[in-house]
């Protein structure tokens, strides 16, 4: 699956270059990218964007950009090939107040379905922060064709105690998990060496997506060991690299409920999914397909809805990697206090009125 990668502010920029950068790193190319800033200083420190591609905007106004500048710029780019737009932002900052009206812009200038890549803030950042982020995510959910969510307060939690205070050093280490995750479920359908045994395409992502709300990504994977004689000789040997097939199966149900469960994007109730993506990815002789039919029954009975796509991706890997999408969440806890922060943001301050005699 192909996409344009837009980072919108200063965290949309850092998570498309996190995005674009893991995606060149590979030898699938499915990421093109551009940044919008009206911080030339944020744009200036993106590594993997060119410059010809960092769009910097001075404001026309408080909070505005001009909109007719940026589509004029993405569509002189060659995007016959691009399967959907990746609108990147991070959901509590300024710049993402624009979102809602880029959104209706490139869906209107562009035929591909615009998906939105939305980063929640940490706790730490404040209440202001956490209502502006609940606030920008309300605007975009019905204009793009699907919110895809990743909790930064959930992955910050996991750094160890001295590195979780906000920090370039931090967000890069969230934004590289962010991108782990976007990136494999990109490679779904795009060719390797090995043609896989069930084929998951770019239709087959958007037509889990498209339409469902908000939706998160679930990754995990299990590095294997490799006989020393496979390492000196740099390609497998037939006799070593059968794989035990009780092993594999119970690797790929376990890395299935650890991304679901453990790894996935942002906490949410797998029953209250709508839509489900399952991939299995590695080579191809480490991939079980009865842990691969085992997982497809068990999402088929948990998700809430009926429509469970799958498929697997062989690539020459030294690990087993699994990604599952979970689309048309109702029940993500994250949001709703996101959204409890919102709804306290514009309560009115009550004032104890007190009358000169000392009666309230």
């Amino acid at each position: 699956m192909r996409v344009l990668a837009i980072g919108l502010g200063g965290a949309g920029g850092r998570l498309a270059d996190a995005l674009y950068r893991r995606d060149r790193a590979g030898k699938v190319s499915c990421v093109e990218a551009a940044a919008i800033d009206t911080d030339a200083q944020a744009l200036r420190q993106l590594s993997a964007i060119t410059e010809e591609h960092r769009l910097y905007y001075p404001p026309i106004a408080p909070g505005a950009i001009d909109l007719e500048q940026v589509l004029f710029h993405l569509k002189r780019r060659d995007v016959s090939g691009v399967d959907a737009l990746l609108l990147c932002i991070g959901a509590g900052g300024e710049t993402a107040r624009l979102a809602p009206a880029l959104v209706d812009a490139l869906k209107a200038g562009f035929a591909e379905p615009v998906l939105v890549l939305a980063a929640l803030p940490q706790r730490s950042e404040g209440q202001r922060i956490a209502a502006q982020a609940a606030e920008t995510l309300d605007a975009v959910l019905p204009r793009a064709d699907a919110v895809l969510l990743f909790d930064n307060e959930t992955f910050a939690a996991r750094q160890p105690a001295g590195a979780r205070d906000p920090s370039p050093t931090l967000y890069a280490a969230l934004n590289a998990g962010a991108a782990r995750r976007i990136g494999l479920l990109l490679r779904a359908g795009e060719a390797g060496r090995e043609a896989a045994q069930v084929v998951v395409d770019a239709g087959e992502v958007l037509g889990t997506l498209a339409g469902q709300g908000f939706a998160a990504v679930g990754f995990a994977f299990e590095p294997l060991r490799e006989h020393w004689l496979v390492r000196l000789l740099g390609r497998p040997v037939p006799f070593l690299s059968r794989a035990d097939p009780f092993d594999g199966a119970i690797r790929v149900v376990e890395l299935a409920k650890k991304a679901c469960y453990e790894e996935v994007s942002v906490p949410c109730d797998l029953t209250g999914a709508t839509k489900a993506l399952f991939l299995v990815a590695g080579p191809s002789h480490e991939l079980s397909m009865k842990g691969f039919t085992t997982v497809q029954h068990w999402l088929d009975r948990t998700i809430g809805g009926f429509e469970l796509r799958s498929g697997d991706y062989p690539v020459e890997a030294g690990r087993v990697g699994v990604v599952v999408l979970l689309a048309g969440l109702r029940n993500v806890p994250r949001v709703t206090e996101l959204r409890q922060a919102a709804e306290r943001e514009r309560r009115p301050v009550e004032i104890d009125r007190v009358d000169p005699y000392g009666e309230t």
